[in-house]
């Protein structure tokens, strides 16, 4: 992003590191991901193994590449090889792969079906930590498909083997799922119960990831209750679990809850707050792994802050520099979003 000096200076002033975006739509998407961050413990060695191991990173880079049959190959070859090995745990991590895989390709089906699978290997190798996995992740597929009893029956069956194992990690997560459901319903009392507890088993585990994303949907169910002292509280732990971390999608999501909130807000004070968090986000989607979404969305609030303060110029520019980028997305929603801002100044 290209600013220009003499506008742009004061929102420069300060300067951050770090990166992210978000798009609610993508909210079950990202929790499936976030659940598959484990790694197959590499207790039995030997040349089976390894190439085992070597056929998951395979798939990885397939996936990476585009090349989503070749990646789903890799990962049953790999299952075939830990099945032998007597290793289910790695082959469940394997059947996550492909089931996330599928869901990303809109092939519900299989990625239901996958996950099953996955499910019955945890529950064969008494893997209960991979039954809270494979449950929480069943469960997102059906928040994807809009299937809500079905969804909150898999997240209920994950908490309760997560508190049978004690397992804070586990509780932490099948908790903040079941706030999801239920915020995705507009039950926000509710998702509140959910997340505020999700939020203190996710500390206790040390879950920075999880924290990060927890607080921020705490932070946006607060907002829908007008609860702002608390949801700026929620965004402020969100935003600090991310930046440790470098997680760019939550920190940008804590930033835009902070940002809206003080730019609502009549005080001066509150405007420098706003300037503050402008210029983190500024820095943060100028980096070159930032995605033209990002900027997009950062032009935007750049828009509203300058319309704010009376320099209709100045957001006129920020307007268009983000409806430049919604018109090369082809996201025609935003599209009409700034259409709108621009005329009304």
């Amino acid at each position: 992003m290209k600013l220009r000096p003499a506008r742009w200076l004061p929102l420069l002033a300060a300067g951050f590191i770090g990166g992210a975006g978000f798009s609610l739509e993508a909210v079950a998407s990202e929790q499936l991901e976030r659940q598959l961050d484990i790694r197959p413990e590499n207790g039995t060695q030997g040349r089976s193994r390894d190439v085992a191991d070597q056929l998951l990173r395979l798939g990885s880079q397939e996936l990476e590449a585009g090349e989503y049959d070749r990646a789903i190959a890799a990962w049953y070859r790999a299952i075939d090889i830990y099945h032998a090995l007597g290793d289910g745990v790695s082959a469940g991590i394997a059947y996550d792969y492909i089931g996330l895989t599928y869901a990303q390709l809109g092939l519900y089906p299989e990625a239901e079906d996958t996950l099953r699978r996955r499910l019955s290997v945890a529950q064969d190798y008494r893997d209960f930590r991979g039954q809270v996995h494979g449950w929480n992740n069943l469960g997102s597929i059906f928040l994807q498909r809009g299937r809500w009893s079905s969804a909150q029956s898999a997240f209920q069956s994950a908490l309760d083997i997560a508190e049978d194992i004690d397992d804070h990690a586990g509780i932490g997560l099948s908790l903040s799922n079941l706030g999801l459901a239920a915020q995705l319903q507009g039950q926000f009392e509710d998702a509140r119960k959910y997340y505020e507890s999700a939020a203190g088993y996710r500390f206790r585990a040390g879950d920075l990831l999880g924290q990060a994303n927890t607080n921020n949907n705490l932070g946006d169910v607060y907002v829908e209750l007008e609860d702002f002292g608390s949801a700026l509280g929620a965004y402020l732990v969100a935003r600090d679990a991310a930046q440790q971390t470098g997680d760019r999608a939550n920190w940008l999501r804590a930033l835009d809850g902070l940002i809206d909130i003080y730019q609502a807000r009549d005080d001066r004070g509150d405007l420098i707050q706003v300037e503050r968090f402008l210029n983190e986000r500024i820095t943060l989607t100028s980096a070159a792994e930032a995605t033209p979404s990002q900027r997009m969305y950062t032009w935007q609030q750049l828009g509203e802050y300058y319309q704010r303060i009376g320099d209709l110029p100045a957001a006129r520019d920020a307007y268009e520099q983000a409806l430049f980028l919604a018109r090369q997305l082809e996201n025609g929603r935003q599209e009409g979003v700034l259409m709108n801002l621009l005329g009304s100044l």
